[in-house]
Formats: structure tokens, C-alpha cells, sequence
């Protein structure tokens, strides 16, 4: 019953919340204080390169000469398969 109350009065004690702000500002006692001068720390963006691995590898790949033996091998083995398939 005591659970059912509780369910009941849920959307009355949301909107009597004050917003999110404020309950940053005011913090918990427990917890520690937090101000609106801190939050630019709680939002910092990083630069990071997720694509840094890729990009090294196809460069190594590029530079190396390996695409041209991709390219050639390529072609070859199509003159093969169209070679050796009948039709």
C-alpha cells in the first residue's frame, strides 16, 4: 500500500523539484560541492584521433608500393578466373 502511495504522489514531488541547476548548486552533503565556475572542467572535450592507427597504416601501405601489388594481383587473377571458366 505504502508502495503504491509513493507511485502515486511520483509526478507531485518531480514537479515540486527546483531544476537541475539548482540541485547542482545546493550538492548533497555527502558529496561534494560543485559550482557553476567548476563546470567548464566537468565539460572539457578532448581531441583525440580515433582514425590515427588507420590513417598510419594505409599511408605505410600507400608509400610501401604494396597497393600497386594489390592493384596488379587484382587484375591478374580476374585475366585468370575469365580464362579458366567455362561460358
Amino acid at each position: 500500500m505504502v508502495i503504491l502511495h509513493l507511485i502515486q504522489s511520483t509526478p507531485d514531488l518531480l514537479a515540486a523539484l527546483p531544476d537541475w541547476g539548482t540541485l547542482a548548486h545546493l550538492g548533497h552533503p555527502s558529496l561534494p560541492h560543485i559550482s557553476p565556475s567548476d563546470w567548464s572542467l566537468l565539460a572539457q572535450q578532448f581531441e583525440t584521433d580515433v582514425f590515427a592507427g588507420a590513417r598510419t597504416w594505409f599511408n605505410n601501405f600507400v608509400q610501401s608500393g604494396q597497393i600497386w601489388a594489390l592493384i596488379i594481383g587484382i587484375i591478374i587473377g580476374y585475366l585468370l578466373r575469365g580464362l579458366t571458366t567455362y561460358g
